[in-house]
């Protein structure tokens, strides 16, 4: 089917694909979304999960500089098999046939994200994501996009956040002031203010979300926990003041946004630089650094807001989602941290958490069917709207 004929199409039928900075599987939405820009409207239909493997799971949060060319390559192919899989899962569960959908939306996998130009031999900012398109869409039978944010970095932007066109799609609001915190790997905040058309959307990176926190809920359990499950460690550890100034002087907080970070950063070689720091000896010590750890998660985000968001307008709600929305030590902070704002999760708004990015996903995926812009250069510092995404076809 052409992009003209599925543009008239009344109801499309997306599958959205993410694979989150904290690479612990594949979650896959179905969405039927009729419209295009702000007229668009999306539901889903089904959601579902496909778990990594460990050996998947440790090949894409380990560092990329230690892998070569051919290892990124083959990764790339075999992320590919696995979001064809997921796609094709969720498809079935649904009761529904691949013939019946009209478009595949994937993120990919983020693996080296430079939203600047500081390097000696190539000042360009680059970033790449893995999990090739052509395969998923071989492998599916279906039409694919994928690949949006090297669009978005060749007009000027850092390629992220590209999640806030959905929140802006999703959640305005005539009344209200909305701050819509993602927690992934990565936190990252959008904000709507009151009756907001797109140019007045601001949004970015906030710091580390669960990525580090993950980290050290491996280490300190000797890889039998991947998480801090229900924050049962952090509610057990006490905050270490002098180690939280020492995280909180880190110097990408105090730039302003547009910004976006990532694994570079707040990766492993963070981690290890704050057991060095700490230099933990027994289990309270190593509690102790985790519970200071998530309240960093905390701090960053609410400073975030004091410094860049409050000045700017009203906010009367901050909608959470992610895996950070099941952490009862960033919630129970968070509320007590903004006396006077609703604090709720996207299950508390009407969207599952864990379907969230997946579904913004499939909202830029039929964007770029529809030929709409669908970056926010408020939020990725780029010059001009732009189409993002690629497409392969079965």
């Amino acid at each position: 089917m052409s992009f003209e004929s599925l543009r008239k199409k009344p109801v499309r039928h997306i599958v959205g694909l993410m694979s989150g900075t904290s690479a612990d599987g594949i979650d896959a939405v179905l969405c039927a979304i009729e419209g295009f820009g702000k007229d668009c409207r999306a539901r889903i239909l089904h959601m579902s999960t496909l778990d990594y493997p460990e050996s998947m799971r440790g090949a894409l949060v380990g560092n990329p500089w230690e892998m070569n060319a051919e290892s990124v390559a083959r990764l790339s192919f075999l992320l590919g098999e696995m979001l064809a899989e997921a796609a094709l899962k969720c498809i079935r569960e649904a009761g529904f046939a691949p013939v019946d959908i009209d478009l595949i939306s994937s993120h990919g996998q983020t693996i080296a994200h430079f939203p600047d130009t500081n390097h000696p031999l190539f000042p360009v900012r680059a970033t790449l994501q893995i999990g090739d398109i052509s395969v998923i869409a071989k492998r599916t039978g279906i039409m694919t996009a994928g690949d949006f944010r090297p669009s978005d970095m060749a007009v000027g932007g850092q390629g992220a956040p590209l999640v806030p066109y959905a929140d802006w799609i999703l959640f305005r609001d005539p009344a209200k002031g909305r701050i819509i915190q993602n927690i992934g790997g990565i936190g990252n905040l959008t904000y709507l203010p009151p009756d907001c058309d797109m140019d007045s959307v601001i949004a970015f990176d906030t710091g580390p979300g669960n990525m580090m926190v993950d980290m050290l809920a491996s280490i300190i359990s000797g890889g039998r926990e991947t998480m801090d499950r229900d924050a049962k460690m952090a509610e057990a550890g006490e905050v270490d003041s002098k180690l939280l100034d020492y995280l909180l002087s880190e110097p990408y907080y105090s730039v302003p946004p547009p910004k976006s970070t990532g694994r570079e950063l707040f990766g492993r070689d963070y981690v290890n630089r704050i057991l060095e720091f700490a230099n933990p000896a027994n289990e309270a010590q190593y509690l102790s650094v985790i519970r200071t750890v998530s309240e960093l998660t905390v701090r960053s985000m609410v400073d975030s807001y004091r410094a860049w968001v409050f000045p700017r307008g009203p906010v009367h709600e901050v909608i959470v989602g992610g895996g950070g929305a099941l952490n009862p030590y960033f919630m129970r902070r968070l509320r007590e941290e903004l006396p006077g704002v609703s604090v709720q999760t996207h299950d508390q708004a009407g969207i599952p958490s864990k379907a969230k990015e997946a579904l913004a996903f499939a909202i830029l995926g039929n964007e770029l069917l529809g030929g709409v812009p669908n970056n926010i250069p408020g939020a990725t510092g780029a010059s001009r709207p732009t189409i993002m995404g690629k497409v392969a076809f079965p």
